[in-house]
């Protein structure tokens, strides 16, 4: 019997289609959902230095407790059990420890196909997932609608983030002069 839907999230519209897909199977099956929101580790990166990387961590996991909020209060009048857990670690293994540890009987995620060829499918931290979870796993392929708005929102970061780290170049520049 399927109690437990364990639906890893991170705030794209591809990884909220499983969720769509597993409020209906909770439904049916009056099952809770086990809302789980995963914060990697920050990258270093050229302009950080080792303070700012605890403090980036920190931010991050305050946006994701808000999306995680959000999220719940959106999905909560789905007359079911909703549980919403932020955790930090490396994504795919936190995924799999977390399902375990909090008894879920089947994980339900989205998968964004990135990745190579061997991963164009199911995207790399979902392929790790399927291989490597005890548990059942359903992929809930991305619509062509959500895959088409995602790809435009992570140009428009690439953007920003562009721009961004020329500002922060021209700042460092200006400094030394």
């Amino acid at each position: 019997m399927i109690k437990r839907i364990l639906v890893p999230l991170d705030s794209s519209r591809m990884a909220e289609e499983a969720l769509d897909v597993a409020i209906e199977l909770a439904k049916g099956l009056s099952s809770t959902l086990v809302l789980l929101r995963v914060v990697a580790p920050p990258v270093p990166g050229r302009f950080y230095a080792p303070h700012m990387l605890d403090e980036l961590q920190e931010a991050q996991v305050h946006e994701a407790e808000a999306y995680m909020e959000e999220t719940k209060a959106r999905f909560g009048n789905a007359s079911l059990g909703i549980d919403a857990h932020v955790s930090a670690g490396e994504v795919a293994d936190t995924i799999i420890r977390f399902g375990e540890d909090e008894h879920c009987d089947l994980i339900a995620m989205g998968s964004h196909g990135l990745g190579g060829r061997g991963w164009q499918v199911f995207g790399s931290v979902a392929q790790k997932v399927l291989h490597s979870a005890n548990s059942p796993v359903l992929i809930v392929k991305p619509s062509q609608a959500a895959w088409q708005r995602e790809e435009e929102e992570e140009e428009g970061r690439d953007d920003e983030a562009m721009l961004d780290e020329t500002a922060q170049a021209s700042a460092g520049r200006l400094a030394l002069q």
